[in-house]
């Protein structure tokens, strides 16, 4: 069976905010042997989205089998005067020994259904919540973002370019592989390659063009156009851009070189695209694609390809990397049971605007749409959060990232128009089950009722 892969060798041990330290050594010190339950979910959509796609579940299960705490953790923690030396000496001996249950990855899903469920050791089970919620939810904004992208590009080839334009580049193989599994054709970011075997790409940037100084644009593409005889797609917007495709053509008549494409990366890319392909076609050169580039989103592209601009593919950069138009997501990982005199209590937050679900929950989806349920329910369709670690050690094989991105792909086509399209789309609902509404009601009684144990 496959072992999940981590983006790096690092073990994320320190990935956690302060109080998950401090409750952990409380919960240590007063209730070492409880299991609980959290769960990962997003409580609802952001704006303009009306579906999420699951993603980062193989890097948070690669976080939770690597999870250790290195000497120098130890000694740095040691040094802050807040932990004691049994809590240390068991942070030293930790490892993740709990359940996994999630959604697999790709799947389309709705707000308020759990992406993903931590069964284990209290101690366990706190620690792990601000890595998982980065991790988890930094894949899955970009996923939801970068299928609107796809779409909006109808059929045309969608490539990563937002590596310059991220929050740092660690963040650089969590977009590229979100991306990928959305849809995206490949990406230029050459370690998403290397380390996850998606295809790259890129054509040249306007300094490499400059360098061939003031009268050298065309010198500049016949010197390319040699190099990477296969890959020879020119950027023309360097100066004038008309001129540049000219030049581009003439590139390609003097080194014999097929031209690739030309690239578009900034004016009236719509009327620039109509006047290139005409330039190009009266030059013999059919063949030659159209690629747009520069502060694309799917907006843009939608109205480009809506205006009859004859666009062949297109690179996104800033709006697909940070997911511009919404770049939170506001996943939750919220307690949802715990052990209490030998058995699993129901819990929930009854916080104003703020409620959650109690107890353990499964989906089940039918061609209707998804229904949350309690995980002692059994319902019609299919249950979609599926066992993936049992006991520390991993019980389901992982699917390769190709694979991902078919299901993804097959997923997207069973939703409606409605909630697939660029502009006001319907939310993707999630139904609650009559039992999970009473129990709803029941915790949340009992919590206003002094004495009374919730669940």
């Amino acid at each position: 069976m496959r072992e999940p892969q981590p983006f790096s060798g690092e073990t994320y041990a320190l990935h956690c905010d302060e109080y998950e330290l401090t409750m952990a050594q409380s919960f240590l010190h007063h209730r070492e042997t409880d299991d609980a339950a959290f769960e990962l979910t997003v409580r609802s959509l952001p704006p303009q989205r009306g579906y999420l796609v699951a993603a980062g579940l193989e890097q948070a299960l690669a976080y939770l089998r690597r999870l250790r705490f290195s000497e120098d953790d130890l000694i740095f923690l040691a040094k802050t005067g807040l932990f004691s030396e049994d809590f240390l000496t068991h942070l030293q001996t930790l490892r993740f020994a709990g359940d996994v249950d999630a959604l697999a990855e790709g799947t389309v899903i709705g707000a308020g259904a759990p992406l993903l469920r931590i069964t284990a050791p209290r101690v366990q089970a706190t620690l792990v919540e601000s890595a998982l919620l980065a991790i988890v939810g930094h894949q899955t904004l970009i996923a939801s973002k970068v299928t609107r992208i796809v779409d909006a590009a109808a059929g045309r080839p969608v490539f990563d370019f937002s590596l310059r334009r991220l929050h740092g580049p660690d963040a650089a193989l969590g977009v590229a592989r979100a991306a990928y599994l959305a849809g995206a054709a490949g990406t230029a970011t050459v370690a998403a390659g290397a380390c996850l075997g998606i295809p790259t790409t890129g054509t040249m940037a306007h300094h490499y063009v400059v360098s061939f100084g003031a009268d050298g644009e065309q010198p500049g593409f016949e010197q390319f156009l040699r190099d990477y005889p296969e890959r020879g797609i020119l950027l023309v917007d360097t100066y004038d851009t008309l001129r540049g495709v000219e030049r581009a053509i003439a590139a390609s008549r003097a080194t014999g070189v097929a031209l690739a494409g030309i690239r578009l990366d900034s004016g009236d890319i719509g009327a620039l695209a109509r006047a290139a392909r005409r330039l190009l076609d009266d030059a013999g050169m059919r063949q030659a694609r159209i690629v747009a580039s520069g502060d694309l989103d799917e907006w843009k592209i939608s109205a480009l390809l809506e205006s009859g601009a004859p666009l062949d593919a297109f690179g996104v950069g800033t709006m697909l990397g940070t997911s511009a138009d919404a770049p939170h997501l506001g996943a939750i990982y919220k307690l949802v049971a715990q052990c209490e005199q030998g058995r699993m209590v129901p819990v929930m937050k009854t916080s104003e605007d703020k409620r959650g679900d109690p107890g353990m929950h499964q989906v089940f989806r039918t061609e209707a749409g998804d229904t949350l349920a309690l995980s002692t329910e059994t319902m019609p369709g299919q249950a979609l959060l599926q066992p993936v670690i049992r006991h520390g050690e991993m019980c389901l094989d992982l699917p390769s990232l190709e694979q991902i991105a078919a299901y993804c792909r097959d997923q997207r086509a069973l939703l409606p128009e409605a909630v697939r399209r660029i502009a006001d789309p319907e939310p993707w609902e999630v139904r609650r089950t009559p039992a999970l509404e009473a129990l709803r009601r029941r915790v949340a009684a009992g919590l206003r009722r002094p004495g009374v144990l919730a669940g």
